[in-house]
């Protein structure tokens, strides 16, 4: 027994003094090591794809070691909270841009790095104007750097719209739905400008829209609505002639299909030019146009000459952020790899859309050349960029029962049980009525 246990303290000692000396080769070489936790939440194919970009990084920075810790949604933010009020989160980890608010004002407000602080290291160019400010900069600190994006699209069929000489790359009017809608209809009544909408999306994204860009002002102000009797007249004015000059099928008609566009036989069918959609799911119209899906294409979204605010915004899709508790050096090499993961090539064809559209146009043309993303959405990021970042629709708009009125009315308006007056009166009445609700919950 004694043999053995001098055998086991001299194997001991011989595996302690290889590690002691394996330590002091690594800590006297020229460029030292640094090891990041990185943590996110996905499916399968999220998961395989942050792994194959992680190894092809470690591989071109080899004194970078990069330890995945991943799982599915359920618990991800309770564990993640957890770990970062007791300083032992991961130094990289996916965020959602709407907990930014609550972490900023963590009791000691450095939970998440301020990334300004980096800037150098960061390519700052792939993001459209102001899109930072509007989702991931809290009390000027930059808290997040977002890798994918979404925003709204009009999907066009060519073959239809040839048929008028359309200009693509042309800016678009809500005046142009009256243009081109009558245009369509000299040549054949059963064709339609656009695919068409619900009342509910009606209101968000044309009514609203109109109003925004015809004001420069956003839907409510402390809880009271900001647009008077003569603009919002002038906003049901519009919707009016919409539904009666048939830019749209009857409002009965398009609620058959609410939440499921597409599906619409005008669009699969090739009798509607236009449809109204988000980028992220593109390729899904596209799909639906069966036969006539090679001649589809992408146009701006209408903007009205001289808007002061273009409405439609780019919006955030995943961010990632870097924990407090990660020192400088962490920091650095965390930044760096999350700039790598947002602009290079090889990163996005590995990522392919795992994230969602990727920010990069760089990433989405490598996309696109390797058959991975259509570049319809390369075309129709880049329309989005140029029309600016607007105001969008905002959490009031996105309200239930602000929706709820709003569609009611906009009913009533395609049939016809109010005049565009009458809209405006009970349109003031009712939200503001609502929104002093609202309020008086806060």
């Amino acid at each position: 027994m004694r043999k053995l246990s001098i055998r086991l303290f001299a194997a001991v000692l011989a595996v302690s003094t290889f590690a002691m000396g394996a330590y002091a080769k690594s800590s006297v070489s020229p460029k030292s090591k640094v090891t990041l936790r990185f943590g996110w939440w996905g499916g399968d194919d999220r998961h395989k794809a942050y792994l194959d970009a992680i190894k092809k990084y470690m591989e071109l920075n080899p004194d970078v070691t990069i330890v995945a810790e991943y799982g599915g949604w359920n618990g991800y933010k309770e564990k993640l909270y957890t770990q970062l009020a007791g300083g032992n989160a991961p130094q990289i980890f996916q965020n959602h841009y709407t907990w930014l608010q609550e972490e900023s004002a963590w009791a000691d407000a450095t939970i998440v790095k301020d990334l300004y602080k980096y800037k150098s290291l960061i390519d700052f160019s792939i993001y459209p104007d102001k899109f930072l400010d509007d989702n991931v900069v809290i009390d000027k600190k930059l808290l997040a750097l977002p890798s994918a994006m979404n925003a709204n699209v009009l999907v066009a069929n060519k073959a239809l719209l040839d048929k008028i000489q359309f200009k693509y790359d042309q800016p678009v009017t809500f005046d142009d739905f009256f243009k081109y809608n009558s245009q369509l209809k000299k040549i054949n009544q059963k064709y339609y400008f656009e695919n068409g909408m619900d009342a509910a999306d009606i209101h968000m994204y044309w009514f609203i829209a109109y109003l925004e860009q015809k004001t420069g002002l956003p839907f409510a102000t402390n809880y009271k609505l900001n647009y008077d009797k003569a603009t919002l007249t002038d906003a049901f004015t519009f919707l009016k002639r919409y539904f009666d000059e048939k830019v749209v099928e009857p409002l009965g008609t398009l609620e058959l299909y609410a939440g499921n566009y597409p599906q619409n036989p005008k669009w699969i069918n090739g009798e509607s030019a236009v449809l109204f959609g988000m980028l992220s799911t593109l390729e899904n119209y596209v799909h639906a146009m069966g036969t006539y899906a090679k001649d589809a294409t992408v146009i701006p979204l209408p903007v009205m000459k001289n808007a002061k605010n273009p409405y439609y915004q780019t919006k955030v899709g995943q961010i990632f952020s870097i924990a407090g508790s990660a020192s400088e050096k962490e920091t650095v090499e965390a930044v760096k790899f999350l700039n790598w993961m947002n602009t290079d090539k090889e990163a996005g064809v590995l990522l392919k859309l795992s994230r969602g559209i990727p920010v990069s146009k760089v990433q989405n043309e490598a996309l696109a050349q390797a058959g991975l993303i259509s570049p319809l959405i390369v075309k129709a990021q880049e329309f989005s960029k140029k029309a600016g970042q607007g105001m969008g629709e905002g959490l009031f708009v996105r309200n239930n029962e602000i929706s709820t009125i709003g569609a009611d009315i906009v009913s009533k308006v395609a049939f016809g049980l109010y005049t565009p007056d009458q809209a405006a009166d009970r349109y003031i009445e009712q939200m503001n009525k609502k929104l002093a609700e609202l309020k008086d919950k806060q």
